[in-house]
Order: C-alpha cells, then structure tokens, then sequence
C-alpha cells in the first residue's frame, strides 16, 4: 500500500519548532545545561579547549562558591545534631563499651597516651583544626565562628585540663559556646579525652609548662 506523504510535513515541523510552545519546552533545558557547566557538572575534560580566561574563571568561582555553600550546609546540619547528641541524659556513657574495647585493642599495641591522644585528635577533631592545630583543617573555611587554634599557646595554656575535658566530652555548648564542636563523650572514653588533652599540650607554641593529665 502506498504511503501518503504530506508535502507540508517538513515544513509544518519546522513552524511547529519555533512557536512558543515547542521553546518553552526547550529554553529550559537549553539553560540547564549552561547552569550544569557553569557549575563545573561534568570532567574538565569536557570543557573546551578554546574557551576564553574569563569563561573558565566564572566556572571555577560559581564551582568554589557551590562547594563553600554546601560546606555551610553540612556544617548547620552537624551544629543541630551536636546540640540534639548534648541533650541525652548521660550522653558521654552510651558508647562506653565500645570506645573502651578499641582502646584496650590499641593500648596493647603498646603505643603511648601521647601517640593514642594525637590518633583520636586526628581522627575527631583535625578535620576542623588541621593535624597540628593551627586551625587550618578542610572545613575551616565554612565554620562559623572559625575552629580555635589550638596550637596558639597563648590562648591554650590558660585554659586547664579540667575545662578541656569539658569542652571534649560535651562539647562547647556545655560551656555557653558555640554547637559546632561535637560533644566526643558519645566516642572517647575519660581516659581517652585525657590523652588528647596530652597531645594539645605537647603542640602548645609557647609551650606549656604545667602537668598534661
């Protein structure tokens, strides 16, 4: 059977592709794909390689500015869960067991409280103040107020053991100050919290001279 064809066909297509209806459908792709590599979706080696300085500087900033607000994001969330963990009634015993039987496995390692202190530090809190505790950790930037340095001899060696005790295991809310700092009662036990309290000491600058437990 003979198939009939409508001379019109093509054409009516091509009027159907410019009436408004068919761009407003497509308008919105055609400028989602613009935001998603302005934003830097994508690998760069899909950029072109003839795009202009200007260009690329706009995608690195609106890439750098989406990465820092997001960070703000993580950071509030992290804030409403450290005040939500404080609020347990004897939230810094609830892990005990657990935190207790790791330790004991590292402590036969035969490792010292200062190098346990600076493993914990590592693993809980340079992530905000840096390895060394120059206040300087990946999340630094998008913490309000910025991580304290605990490098700063200065400002550490006024502060007693006993107040940094409290601020580790129920974090600096106990004391009136900022939530961003979780309470690490829920994952250190007290003797743990002491051997991070030795290694804050030992990276004072000036150093500290009074007793580190």
């Amino acid at each position: 059977m003979a198939r009939f064809t409508d001379p019109n066909h093509h054409q009516k297509g091509i009027h159907d592709m410019g009436s408004p209806r068919k761009l407003s459908s497509i308008a919105p792709c055609a400028l989602l794909s613009l935001i998603l590599s302005v934003a830097g979706c994508g690998a760069d080696s899909d950029v072109d390689p003839n795009e202009s300085p200007t260009t690329r500087a706009i995608r690195d900033k609106v890439r750098a500015d989406m990465e820092r607000e997001r960070l703000q994001r993580v950071g509030q969330r992290l804030a409403f869960l450290n005040e939500k963990l404080a609020s347990l009634p004897n939230a810094h015993t609830l892990a005990a067991s657990t935190s207790s039987a790791e330790e004991d496995e590292s402590e036969g390692a035969g490792a010292t409280g200062l190098e346990l202190g600076e493993a914990s530090y590592s693993q809980y809190c340079a992530s905000c103040h840096g390895a060394r505790g120059h206040g300087d950790g990946p999340l630094a930037d998008s913490l309000v107020p910025q991580p304290a340095k605990h490098s700063d001899g200065n400002y550490m060696n006024a502060l007693s053991n006993e107040h940094l005790f409290t601020v580790i295991q129920k974090g600096r809310l106990a004391i009136g100050k900022s939530s961003m700092m979780a309470p690490r009662g829920m994952t250190l036990s007290d003797e743990r919290i002491r051997d991070v309290i030795e290694f804050l000491r030992s990276i004072a600058n000036p150093p500290y001279g009074g007793a580190t437990r």
